[in-house]
């Protein structure tokens, strides 16, 4: 594959950045990684929220509120990451996290919407901006093959992120048994803490000549992805995996609970998919060298479909196998395989506003997606909604991959009369 840049856009080359100040810079941004990526509330939200009579339905309601914000505000701080300071937008976006994360503290409907509202903004000022700036880290070691080297720090960020998930996945349960509250107070305090490493990375922006106004920068980008079929396909193949795959993760909680599975069990069945995403993060950098990026796709996709169908059995072992195994281990891949594609092929002048679209592709999906499911849950059965999901999952990726192809086939040239 090639990068398609626009040469009058692309960065001057930069020295190497001597070996110490690399460390320092790779310990700097795993800091902020495992900082904010402790997520204390991710098993006991919805529970939390189904305790004080809300419905699946109106959880996906919020959760829905939560993309649409986060879609609204995708582009416009993709592009401030670009012009203002990739650094910057990560700053603001701990900053409005760790408040929205106090809003749970009085769950009526209407701070409870005004939560999803402000952290999906405070995502949006993370999305292209995070893994922008690693590429910048990349960029500025002056490796012949940063791909490589993306890729291998990508997968270490990903196992530190595992391994916070993991600590906070594991604790959420303990903390919310003492005190309803405490798990949104501790998640406020550690996304906070994401602020100060941050503080010790290299700003990334275009130099004042470089820069153009937003509409244009935007119109920019919008033409490189315009210009590479493939680089499209990536952006709605993201998207489209990692919807389904969110939306199982969060409702898989209650279908847990409806399989017999006591809370604390549920905590433990989520804290063991650190096994597969762990595996799945150490070993991509290796398939990437050694598979094609089309088997790659297609592989992980599949694997993601069969978990999906032994979720619909309805059994207890299928679907712990079907979620725990078989959907995580597809994701463990799929993600940072995905993610280096796309900075692979991404023009680096906008680089955060291209990858923006992703998560905002990715937001769209779920506007639809959560709450569709969530309505589903209140009137069909868990099962018949999984097999409905793995045929949408199946129909986009085919879909994709047809577009793609279209796309990249030569047009045959026109007659012109003489």
């Amino acid at each position: 594959m090639t990068t398609i840049i626009d040469p009058t856009l692309a960065l001057p080359a930069t020295r190497p950045t001597p070996t110490a100040t690399q460390r320092r810079w790779a310990l700097a941004f795993g800091l902020y990684t495992a900082a904010t990526n402790i997520t204390i509330t991710q098993t006991v939200w919805v529970i939390y929220l189904a305790t004080h009579g809300y419905t699946p339905f109106a959880i996906g309601l919020f959760e829905m509120g939560f993309h649409l914000a986060k879609f609204l505000a995708e582009v416009p701080t993709g592009i401030f990451a670009d012009l203002r300071g990739r650094r910057a937008s990560l700053v603001v976006s701990c900053a409005l996290g760790a408040c929205a994360q106090l809003l749970f503290l009085r769950p009526t409907a209407l701070f409870i919407a005004l939560n999803f509202a402000l952290q999906g903004v405070a995502y949006a000022f993370r999305g292209g901006a995070d893994s922008a700036l690693l590429w910048t880290l990349a960029e500025r070691t002056g490796s012949p093959d940063r791909t490589a080297w993306y890729s291998r720090l990508f997968s270490r960020m990903l196992l530190v992120t595992i391994f916070a998930q993991t600590v906070g996945t594991a604790s959420g349960g303990f903390l919310a048994g003492v005190s309803a509250m405490l798990p949104f107070v501790c998640s406020a305090v550690f996304t906070a803490a994401g602020i100060p490493p941050l503080l010790l990375l290299p700003e990334h922006r275009l130099g004042a000549h470089r820069r153009t106004r937003p509409l244009a920068h935007l119109a920019t980008g919008l033409r490189a992805v315009r210009a590479d079929s493939i680089l499209l396909g990536l952006l709605l193949l993201s998207g489209l995996t990692a919807s389904v795959f969110t939306t199982i993760g969060y409702y898989t909680q209650l279908y847990f609970r409806d399989l017999g599975f006591s809370l604390a069990a549920v905590g433990v069945l989520i804290a063991l998919c650190v096994v597969p995403d762990s595996l799945g993060a150490a070993v991509t950098p290796r398939l990437l060298r050694w598979m094609p990026r089309r088997l790659v796709l297609v592989v992980f996709v599949t694997l993601e479909c069969l978990g999906l169908l032994a979720l619909s059995v309805g059994q207890r072992e299928l679907a712990v196998l079907g979620y725990v195994g078989l959907l995580h281990v597809g994701d463990s891949v799929l993600y940072p395989a995905l993610n280096t594609y796309l900075n692979e092929r991404s023009p680096e002048a906008q680089r955060a506003t291209v990858l923006s679209l992703d998560t905002g592709f990715f937001s769209a999906a779920m506007i639809v997606l959560f709450p569709l499911f969530g309505l589903g849950l209140t009137h069909i059965a868990y099962v018949t909604v999984f097999r409905g999901t793995c045929v949408a999952l199946i129909s986009g990726a085919l879909t994709i991959a047809a577009g793609v192809w279209l796309l990249s086939r030569p047009r045959p040239a026109r007659n012109i009369a003489a």
